[in-house]
């Protein structure tokens, strides 16, 4: 075997718990390509001081960057040959996203102050400053955007949301409020609940009070979508400000899975009401067929009960000396009898009806 493939967290254990020479002899590869290997997949080596220091009880370790986007794993081929280095293909989010900012005319600056609102954005900032110089102002279900955030960043929560919605509707989406009083983006008929926050921290309690309380950080979080499909974006080395583009990137993206899904659900649908249509349709003609099944062994106990009587009727006739007149009258009257309840004949009678056909048995 020419080649090893390791992942990027397996080879991350790996260069943390053993130098490179060991992994060199161990597995046959050279230094270089190990390197190499880590480089490919960003993952941090440690310093040539860190298996001296570990040896005195110093464990400091490198994380693995989160915000990683290449491959996740990689064949590394055994001396004398070149590390394998696997096609780098961006994510559909990266794509999106470039795509979105190498628009010139795309709304991407969220501007240092707001300038010509969005109405979302105008009634929810005169909402707040009516609530503010009256405690007890309220009213029915405003028209609003709800989001947490201390009374000094309000203005940047604005600033914020007014560049969100421009940007959505650059891109031909929308931002509302849904049936539940939630912000959702609209984004080919398809809503997404997004939420904005700031971020806290958990303190000792001040003025005299023991245990901790929770205090603003000052740090954004932008939140879409929800449950599994939930994503967050929070201030760190880029405030959410720069992160437009991928913000909606991602909620496009999330837009075209979930319109995926409800048209695989609708297909999926369609075919089981077609197979339900069978089935009752089936279900339909095996009872027609029971029911004819049941009507022909019907008819056939009483064509078998009709040959009986009709041969009673004749050995009578033809055991009678001298043959008459009440006997004649019966012989009439049986006939009649018989050819009411025969189902090859079926003569109405004046008395039996055909109801009388199913009750006879239990006279």
């Amino acid at each position: 075997m020419k080649t090893i493939s390791f992942t990027r967290e397996e080879l991350y254990d790996l260069v943390w718990k053993k130098n490179l020479g060991q992994i060199s002899h161990l597995y046959d590869l050279s230094s270089y390509s190990i390197r190499q290997a880590c480089a490919t997949l960003k993952v941090p080596l440690p310093h040539a001081s860190y298996w001296i220091q570990l040896k005195h009880g110093y464990s400091w370790v490198a994380k693995l960057s989160e915000s990683y986007e290449g491959p996740e794993s990689i064949e590394i081929l055994k001396k004398k040959y070149e590390t394998n280095v696997p096609q780098l293909v961006p994510s559909p989010i990266v794509l999106r996203t470039k795509e979105i900012e190498k628009d010139p005319k795309a709304p991407l600056t969220v501007a240092e102050k707001l300038t010509k609102p969005e109405p979302l954005i105008r009634q929810t900032k005169e909402y707040w400053d009516k609530r503010r110089k009256n405690k007890n102002y309220r009213e029915q279900d405003p028209e609003i955007i709800f989001f947490n955030v201390a009374d000094t960043n309000f203005p940047r929560a604005l600033r914020f949301m007014d560049a969100l919605i421009k940007l959505l509707k650059y891109r031909g989406h929308g931002l509302q409020k849904d049936r539940y009083n939630h912000t959702v983006a609209v984004v080919d008929g398809i809503e997404i609940e997004v939420y904005l926050r700031e971020a806290s921290k958990r303190v000792p309690a001040t003025g005299g009070y023991s245990g901790t309380e929770l205090v603003p950080t000052g740090d954004f979080i932008f939140q879409v979508g929800k449950y599994s499909g939930q994503k967050e974006w929070r201030d760190g080395a880029k405030p959410v400000e720069g992160l437009l583009a991928r913000i909606v990137a991602k909620l496009e993206l999330m837009a075209e899975k979930e319109k995926k899904w409800q048209e695989e659900s609708r297909l999926r649908q369609i075919e089981r009401e077609k197979q339900e249509a069978i089935e009752r349709a089936a279900a339909q003609r095996k009872q027609k067929e029971v029911q004819d099944f049941k009507a022909l062994l019907s008819g056939a106990e009483r064509y078998d009960e009709v040959t009986k009587l009709r041969n009673y009727v004749k050995a009578v006739h033809a055991q009678a000396d001298p043959l008459d007149e009440a006997l004649q009258q019966w012989i009439v009257w049986a006939e009649k009898k018989i050819n009411w309840m025969d189902p090859l004949i079926c003569t109405p009678d004046d008395i039996f009806t055909a109801y009388d056909l199913t009750q006879y048995k239990k006279w």
